[in-house]
């Protein structure tokens, strides 16, 4: 490894064919990194610092379903329910869909895609932006529908709070932004400890930091992971392509009418191997039955938080070798 000339897009989508216009991209990210690497010493901007060859790679995973509605909601199908209603509770960086024909589920759609890709569209490539949305939601949209007095409305009536049609583009909870991890990272590499003691619990360490709703499956998990790399005095970044990414489905458990492999019903819509942003689950019309005649430990898939339960997301750590000596400073408030 060494200095990286530029981050690429997430996923190395091409919607954006020039390599001279895709810098724009790498332009944004820098900036985001700027201030967290300034303040933030063992938070590191790849493009500008070197990577060593013995720098490790850490992968970084979660449930796709929101753990703090386990809280509140200890009734499974209550849980369920909630999630797949409003995406304001879908908050561990994976958001998803249903569409239903004949009170069964057809389709589920899920997509890790952040809004800050989609401004970059907007800006440099509207036209694409325009054709991306009419081929994952529909032939009605209008550029105008998308941009407001020059500026890309992240929340819009095809990639609504509420998903009424079915259908999704990118990721609309306000906490789910490639900037909220970055800085969840940053703030991450700093040691903390409370009454003298080091705080190093998943749970305790994000309610130390402030790093999110410690009940969350995607914050704790993130800030532990980089907290434990950090304090043994290396540097953090993210490997690129930078991005939340789905990492697979978990078919265990899962049971079809005809015995067919479940595994088949699931379809990568955006990104590659080891990079899918978007992906759906249906099953294919020969089979003569929906996704909702699918069950999941011997219940039918009435949700599709039934199946986000099973979705695993993924976000790349680089840890670099290092020698800084960190002190532990105590809990934020």
């Amino acid at each position: 490894m060494s200095v990286l000339a530029r981050f690429d897009t997430p996923a190395k989508l091409r919607d954006v064919p020039s390599a001279d216009r895709r810098k724009h991209w790498s332009t944004r990210l820098s900036g985001d990194f700027g201030p967290l690497v300034g303040e933030f010493g063992q938070f590191y901007d790849p493009t500008q610092s070197d990577t060593p060859a013995g720098s490790q790679v850490v992968p970084v995973e979660w449930a796709a379903s929101p753990n703090k509605l386990r809280q509140t909601h200890p009734v499974a199908a209550d849980r369920w329910r909630v999630a797949d209603s409003l995406r304001g509770e879908q908050d561990e960086y994976c958001e998803w869909a249903v569409v239903k024909a004949g009170g069964k589920i057809t389709r589920i759609t899920f997509t890790t895609e952040v809004p800050e890709y989609y401004e970059f569209l907007a800006e440099h490539a509207p036209d694409r932006l325009l054709e991306l949305y009419r081929q994952l939601v529909s032939p009605q949209v209008t550029l105008k529908d998308l941009i407001v007095s020059g500026e890309y409305q992240r929340i819009n009536r095809w990639n609504p709070r509420k998903p009424s049609h079915g259908r999704i583009v990118h990721l609309a909870q306000e906490n789910n932004t490639l900037g909220a991890a970055l800085a969840l990272a940053a703030v991450a590499t700093v040691q903390r400890e409370h009454n003298g003691a080091p705080v190093t619990t998943k749970e305790a360490l994000a309610q130390c930091s402030g790093l999110g709703d410690p009940f969350r499956n995607s914050d704790p998990q993130i800030a532990a992971v980089i907290n434990g790399a950090a304090g043994t005095g290396t540097s953090i970044t993210f490997q690129d392509p930078i991005g939340l990414y789905i990492d697979r489905l978990v078919t265990s458990g899962m049971t079809t009418p005809d015995g067919a492999d479940p595994a088949s019903f699931w379809t990568v819509e955006r990104g590659g191997p080891g990079h899918a942003v978007r992906a759906s689950f249906s099953v294919p019309k020969q089979h003569g039955y929906t996704v909702g005649d699918v069950k999941i430990a011997g219940r039918p898939i009435r949700f599709g938080a039934q199946v986000a339960d099973r979705v695993r997301i993924r976000i790349s750590a680089v840890v670099r070798p290092g020698n800084a000596r960190p002190r532990r400073q105590p809990c934020l408030g």
